[in-house]
């Protein structure tokens, strides 16, 4: 009873969170009638645990209950466990305590990409290819995930051991490690696509990220940037608060970034920029495509109302509800929609979402296999039509479509299939390549990238080592053919992949998708159009004047 009891409380709290926001001052009459409704669950869950024929998880029962009071409101309303808002917290915060290195689970086998920069793996030397197999002594094959999160993270400043085996070194390797606070990046590229364009790749708004955006600028600057391309494909968003400051970076004082509408008070904002703008004569063009969802759509909506950048790239997700957090005393937190966001020419841009269909901007991908739908951008012919400050035509409705559209790069299926998680074929080869082949591979990067040349005998080898007998089990369970001629005619994106994941074996981070940008044909695309990037600024200064 003493668990039910905690369980009614609970349940109690999650119920009047709703009520409040959604009723604001006048939900006393709503609160009491969900508390008597209330009382029948609580009996409900008191029967179960009585008499249902299995035992139950009272805590898994409760989850689940909790989850279904949320499910007929909307996708972002959203009730987190403890444990799962301690993982959502790193993310938004942009750091965590552990180790330092991203990885992938290879037939079992904790396989390091990157150890992250500044972490306390890098700073021992451990390198992407390094497979960890014993963790304080005992043996990590086949661990989880969730295992290797357990073993490895832990306060600063208390310590691990490891050992690691490293390809073409004999014998084991062993480290102690003392776990540091590990910042993770949000800006994952930082670029110069020629002499004069400057390229940021920004993977997600945490606490981290208008400061990591503002260092890139000011390196980039440095190595001549006159022009830039932001690119938002792919992130999904997070706090509105850097979505906020990043905007401000590059509009003038007094703008309206956006606005918020809901039921309450505290639900109806209007966000502004300040006078601490320090990017404001910069042509720019944003880059997104359906994966750019929520502070994404901020940032683009905002400095496409004001003609401030080129959007360019695929209609973005569209997400535009506002949630706010109720955290709970078990640790546990209640994400609820309160509002919707508007961008400053007055445009709603959430999509439509229906139950399944409502798919999460994590499903797409900057790069496409040549076997996915035909693409055929987007119709616009009944979307709201809205003018920007400039009196340009931008549209309301699901997401912010582009100025520009450009269609994503192609590739072939098995190209696509073997560089992707869970394969990561080239990954694995370019670890193994790099180990062998040290003397032939540029020191420098930059050189590196710019005249390393993939042989046809390069090639040749990577058909070999995925033939062989330790790599086509994964390969048969992924329907990947292995014919010469589905080979031969992938050979042109098996040279390109294989020279991105040899830098991503060697440089690690995110050198790999450096050298993916000169094949990119969005990326690419946009350089020739920032020189109408460059009349937008007229355009908004003599709207400015107006």
């Amino acid at each position: 009873m003493r668990k039910l009891s905690r369980i009614g409380i609970a349940a109690a709290l999650v119920l009047l969170a709703i009520a409040a926001a959604a009723y604001g001052p006048g939900m006393a009459t709503s609160a009491g009638q969900m508390y008597s409704r209330l009382q029948v669950l609580e009996e409900i869950m008191e029967i179960i645990d009585r008499h249902y024929v299995d035992d139950v998880d009272v805590d898994e029962l409760f989850d689940n209950a909790t989850r279904g009071v949320l499910e007929n409101l909307d996708p972002h309303s959203r009730y987190y466990s403890a444990d799962e808002y301690t993982a959502l917290q790193e993310q938004y915060r942009g750091d965590y305590a552990g180790i330092g290195v991203s990885f992938e689970m290879f037939d079992g086998v904790l396989t390091v990409l990157n150890a992250l920069e500044g972490g306390p793996s890098q700073a021992l030397g451990i390198r992407p290819g390094d497979q960890i197999i014993e963790v304080e002594k005992q043996s990590a094959i086949g661990w989880t995930v969730e295992e290797v999160y357990d073993r490895l993270r832990g306060p600063a400043g208390t310590l691990v051991n490891v050992t690691v085996m490293r390809p073409s070194v004999d014998e084991l390797l062993q480290y102690t490690i003392t776990r540091g606070n590990v910042e993770i990046p949000a800006v994952s590229i930082v670029a110069m696509l020629n002499d004069e364009v400057g390229y940021i790749r920004l993977a997600t708004f945490s606490q981290k990220t208008a400061d990591q955006v503002e260092k890139a600028l000011q390196d980039l600057e440095v190595r001549g940037m006159k022009r830039l391309v932001l690119d938002l494909r792919g992130n999904g968003g997070g706090l509105m608060s850097q979505a906020l400051q990043l905007a401000d970076k590059f509009l003038e004082g007094g703008k309206v970034i956006v606005e918020t509408r809901g039921r309450t008070a505290v639900a109806n904002t209007s966000e502004q920029t300040t006078d601490r703008y320090t990017h404001p004569e910069l042509p720019m063009i944003v880059l997104v495509n359906g994966g750019s969802a929520s502070a994404s759509e901020i940032v683009s909506g905002a400095l496409q109302d004001w003609d401030r950048a080129l959007i360019v790239g695929e209609t973005t997700f569209g997400k535009a509800l506002v949630q706010n957090q109720f955290r709970f005393r078990d640790g546990s937190a209640l994400f609820l929609t309160i509002a919707r966001y508007y961008t400053p020419s007055g445009r709603l841009i959430q999509r439509e979402y229906m139950g399944d269909e409502y798919l999460g901007p994590e499903v797409v991908d900057d790069v496409r296999s040549e076997d996915d739908p035909e693409w055929t951008g987007d119709q616009t012919n009944d979307r709201p039509v809205y003018t920007t400050a400039g009196g340009r035509t931008v549209y309301g409705g699901g997401g912010i479509h582009p100025d520009i559209e450009i269609e994503p790069t192609r590739v072939s299926r098995i190209a696509w299939l073997m560089h992707r998680a869970p394969l990561r074929l080239f990954f694995r080869y370019g670890v193994r390549y790099a180990a062998g082949h040290a003397a032939e591979i540029p020191a420098d990067f930059d050189d590196f990238n710019d005249n390393f040349v993939v042989t046809d005998e390069m090639v040749d080898d990577f058909v070999t080592f995925v033939r062989s007998d330790g790599i086509r089990g994964p390969l048969d369970e992924n329907n990947v053919p292995l014919t010469d001629e589905v080979l031969d005619a992938a050979r042109k994106y098996i040279r390109i992949y294989i020279k991105s994941d040899v830098a991503a074996a060697v440089w690690g981070g995110d050198t790999g998708r450096e050298v993916l940008l000169r094949h990119d044909d969005q990326v690419m695309g946009t350089i020739d159009l920032l020189p109408q990037a460059a009349n937008l600024l007229t355009l908004a200064s003599r709207s400015q004047a107006g």
